[in-house]
């Protein structure tokens, strides 16, 4: 595989969610690796749970950019309450942003992908989607596992229209919305079930994401790819596992 399968270069894209974070990290590495020719980016605020404001925001990138090639569905959000305390307000708000911002922003962007008979589509779940979440609500785990649903099923739709559709799922990542809902013991304990042994970091899973829209990733269909440093592999703090085991 050569650098240039996975150049950019020309290609316009959306990333929801791109002024901090783990967004800003895709925003970034997909300006990198789009940049030989130059490039602009444009900023355009909107609520991705409103269908109107999304088609406002696809119809001023095709006007000022010229197009949508790819599409990362990164907006997100999550409250920490049990769920004896999460009144239904609150269950429906992560869910439209979480689950139905992503649809209405495929739904935007897929006419303008069939025209071209191209088009990337990248939806950041989490690690929650496969097993639950640690510090958000069961609102969250469900957006995700659900996300996780729709990239499978959309996949399957648009694929023939030259469509890629997958997910990533983050695992720990120090974010704005990490730091605002993790205490600092929760911190350590989700460090220590990371073989890798550090944070994730929003370049990381932009870089992951600059492959799945790439040439590179053209056979790829579906899939959610866990970019979590093996938090997912183990059921323990990785030095208890090792200790155990060097003891027999």
């Amino acid at each position: 595989m050569g650098v240039s399968d996975q150049e950019l270069t020309g290609r316009v894209a959306i990333v929801t969610g791109a002024g901090a974070g783990i967004g800003a990290g895709i925003a970034a590495m997909l300006a990198e690796a789009g940049e030989k020719r130059g490039g602009r980016a444009i900023t355009v605020t909107a609520d991705v749970s409103d269908a109107r404001d999304i088609d406002a925001m696809v119809r001023q990138t095709v006007t000022d950019l010229g197009g949508v090639d790819i599409l990362v569905n990164n907006a997100g959000i999550a409250t920490t309450e049990l769920v004896e305390d999460l009144d239904e307000e609150t269950w429906r708000g992560v869910l439209d942003v979480n689950l139905t911002g992503p649809f209405l922003c495929c739904k935007a962007v897929l006419p303008h992908m069939r025209r071209k008979q191209w088009g990337r589509i990248v939806n950041v779940a989490s690690v929650a989607a496969k097993r639950i979440s640690f510090t958000g609500a069961a609102s969250y785990t469900a957006s995700k596992a659900g996300l996780l649903g729709f990239t499978r099923h959309l996949a399957y739709e648009v694929a023939p229209h030259g469509i890629n559709v997958n997910a990533i799922c983050p695992g720990p990542t120090m974010t704005p919305m990490y730091e605002r809902n993790a205490d600092e013991q929760t911190r350590r304990e989700r460090i220590a079930m990371v073989p890798k042994g550090r944070w994730l970091t929003p370049e990381d899973h932009g870089r992951v994401t600059v492959f799945l829209c790439s040439e590179a990733a053209d056979a790829l269909c579906g899939l959610a790819i866990d970019v979590d440093g093996g938090s997912l592999l183990g059921w323990m703090p990785w030095d208890r596992y090792m200790a155990k085991r060097r003891k027999k």
